[in-house]
């Protein structure tokens, strides 16, 4: 790497350009949230993640981890002010699992304690009673029951059955690609401050730090003016941090106004791939006819989406995947329906 930048607009196409970070993040030099001073009381927190896909949430007993010396605070659902909800289109996403568990990994509970090694030690010691469900857990068998996180999305164009009939050729198939993990470069992090004229600053590894401060304004019961979201960088979040920092943030929130000390919510590798949400699985069953040159005359396709347990996101990238069917070709008759 040169000392000087190469190229930009002036280069021409094809010139060298540093990223903007480049120096920073190949030297060490840029600095996360979890690289910032700690400020002075600061708090850790922890969390207690459901081992049930499905089950309902009978009784939680934080006692033993409240005598912890250091421990400062434990919370689930009841102790929130506000409003129970972070999602970030539609409506019913908690930020701490109410009555019921719908994953296994859910948040059921959270733990502010003077260090990292306490706060993990007292979730352990949190006793949450659960009545194991049936889950859903198969694409096919939530198509099945037409057990949809929001309405099915169809496109058309055309006559396609009559499109099919009459076409010289067809095949037809099934095709499935797995979830992912983002696995970006810093982990879900979020430090919240609460300030001496009632307001509170959150600084969050996030992609969307106005739906952050509309979340934990819901969650504490606030005016939005009263909470400050900043973020400096997203630590290559690649889409894992568009919504589900706001659950993190949202935690670190509520323990901070509880306790009136900063808290710091760092979730490990092990306990942010279990229980953030993922790029989404497929199941693709399609039937294509064609002419005898190989032109496509017709296709019939059905996208199914494992959307986890509630909407999110999940609709909007469904809808980009019904609109990238088609890629470069022309398709003079289809119907592509995803749900």
């Amino acid at each position: 790497m040169t000392d000087e930048p190469q190229g930009g607009i002036a280069g021409g196409a094809g010139a060298a350009v540093h990223h903007d970070s480049a120096r920073l993040h190949v030297t060490g030099r840029a600095r996360f949230i979890d690289d910032l001073p700690e400020p002075p009381g600061l708090l850790h927190a922890a969390l207690v993640l459901s081992p049930h896909a499905h089950a309902r949430i009978t009784a939680i007993d934080s006692s033993a981890a409240l005598a912890l010396p250091g421990v400062a605070a434990a919370i689930s659902a009841a102790d929130i002010p506000g409003v129970n909800d972070v999602a970030p289109i539609f409506q019913d996403e908690p930020c701490l699992a109410a009555g019921t568990a719908d994953y296994a990994g859910q948040v059921i509970a959270a733990v502010a304690a003077d260090s990292l090694a306490i706060a993990r030690q007292a979730v352990k010691l949190v006793r949450v009673a659960y009545e194991p469900l049936t889950p859903v857990l198969a694409i096919e068998d939530a198509l099945a029951a037409e057990r949809y996180t929001s309405p099915p999305q169809i496109i058309r164009h055309g006559d396609v059955d009559a499109a099919l009939a009459a076409a010289p050729h067809r095949l037809a198939g099934r095709l499935r690609t797995g979830g992912q993990d983002h696995f970006y470069l810093e982990g879900q992090i979020a430090l919240a401050l609460p300030r001496d004229d009632g307001t509170l600053q959150v600084l969050s590894s996030t992609q969307h730090p106005t739906e952050v401060q509309h979340g934990v304004a819901h969650l504490l019961g606030l005016p939005f003016a009263k909470v400050v979201v900043e973020v400096r960088r997203m630590g290559g979040a690649f889409g894992g941090k568009e919504s589900h920092a706001t659950h993190v943030a949202g935690i670190a929130a509520l323990l901070a106004w509880r306790t009136g000390r900063p808290v710091k919510l760092r979730l490990s590798r092990d306990d942010d791939m279990v229980a953030t949400g993922k790029r989404h699985d497929f199941r693709f069953d399609w039937q294509v006819g064609f002419a005898d040159d190989g032109a496509i005359l017709a296709l019939d396709a059905r996208l199914a989406a494992n959307a986890g347990n509630v909407a999110d996101l999940s609709s909007s990238v469904l809808t980009r995947a019904l609109c990238h069917v088609d890629n470069a070709y022309y398709l003079p008759s289809a119907r592509i329906a995803g749900y």
